[in-house]
């Protein structure tokens, strides 16, 4: 514990890297262009295809050691995209295709579907970094 740190904030810290609850791996489907999905819950509502505009809640972790770089929720505000359009990685192009509203799943993306060598410094995702995603589908159109 660092001089002049509280319990609390000792605790704050320690949970940054708390591994999310996720499917166990053998658990996951893995597909033909290396992501892996596990469906949470099937949704019942319009199936997403290519052009579709998606408003999802997401959590995004780095696959080597469960830091969160990004969320939705905690901003309060859902992401909306077009699918298929380029505007978000390609792996979220390809695992969210064909997904009903109302789904929940979780997503393991290589890094060459996400950021590839580049990766995003200011988001904390190092080059090469393999990513891992859980999104609801909160509205397909």
């Amino acid at each position: 514990m660092k001089i002049g740190t509280s319990s609390t904030n000792q605790q704050q810290t320690l949970n940054i890297n708390k591994r999310p609850q996720l499917a166990l791996d053998a658990a996951f489907k893995k597909t033909d262009s290396g992501i892996d999905i596990y469906i949470e819950r099937h949704g019942q509502g319009e199936k997403s295809v290519e052009g579709s505009r998606l408003k999802v809640h997401y959590e995004g972790w780095l696959a080597e050691d469960y830091k969160m770089f990004d969320s939705s929720r905690l901003k309060r505000v859902p992401f909306e995209f077009e699918l298929g359009k380029g505007k978000v990685i390609s792996g979220w192009d390809k695992a969210l295709k064909d997904v009903r509203q109302g789904t929940k799943m979780q997503i393991k993306i290589p890094a060459k579907l996400a950021y590839g060598r580049n990766g995003v410094t200011s988001m904390g995702i190092p080059p090469n970094a393999d990513l891992i995603f859980k999104v609801e589908v909160l509205k397909v159109s």
